[in-house]
């Protein structure tokens, strides 16, 4: 069965419609293709008019500003390594899907020097990283909302603030000028990542072990993720 579009609402819940779906679309992928090229600090309105054909108020309909724009491609993202991570290990566990998440993200950013500098102007953006906490909030309530491991609002929160804290820093060691062993570092994220959320040590040393060994598809994915378009 073909999967249902996904329904987008404007800042004030209304449902967009297919035109303005379209033109909204247009924007992030212009500016997805663009960031990925020329990175954050090059990346500006005039050039995503330039390269979107749409004109600049247009633009300024659907977002405030150009860190509005990379805080919603930030959180596309997100939902589309989800939806590939479900694809990909649909039988996995939800411990194993939300480590998963995080683990592409950081091969992503291991991998791709411009989508790391670029990163890191989001990670410095304290409007884009609440906007990150936040999609990783949401993504771990439908992963773990009626299991055992289902926590309070405060817990999510607190927890997703760590994590993406840890993700942080493990971006900042990818500049750094010492030798590191950056593929450890990782995985004592995971590691913490995982605890944080309740899982037990035999579930922790097997799901990394996994992830380990599933370097292939972490990487297709985030192949796919940075040179597709996010709306097709």
């Amino acid at each position: 069965m073909a999967r249902r579009p996904r329904v987008l609402k404007s800042e004030d819940g209304t449902i967009m419609s297919d035109h303005a779906t379209l033109i909204r679309g247009r924007i992030m992928n212009s500016a997805k293709e663009l960031l990925a090229k020329e990175g954050y600090s090059k990346t500006t309105i005039r050039k995503i008019v330039e390269h979107s054909g749409v004109l600049t108020g247009s633009i300024y309909y659907f977002f405030k500003n150009k860190e509005d724009i990379f805080r919603a491609i930030l959180l596309e993202l997100v939902r589309d390594c989800i939806n590939k991570i479900n694809k990909n290990c649909y039988d996995e566990s939800p411990l194993f899907k939300y480590a998963a998440v995080c683990q592409v993200e950081l091969k992503v950013l291991a991998d791709y020097q411009i989508v790391r500098e670029t990163y890191m102007e989001g990670y410095n953006s304290t409007i884009i990283f609440e906007g990150m906490v936040a999609q990783f909030v949401e993504m771990a309530r439908g992963l773990f909302d009626y299991t055992e491991y289902e926590c309070s609002d405060e817990e999510y929160y607190q927890n997703t603030l760590m994590v993406k804290g840890a993700m942080h820093a493990c971006l900042s060691e990818m500049f750094f000028r010492r030798d590191v062993d950056s593929a450890r570092t990782r995985a004592s994220l995971l590691r913490m990542a995982l605890r944080l959320f309740g899982a037990k040590e035999a579930e922790i040393d097997e799901i990394v072990a996994k992830i380990a060994s599933m370097n292939d598809v972490w990487e297709r994915i985030g192949k796919e993720m940075v040179e597709y378009p996010l709306v097709k």
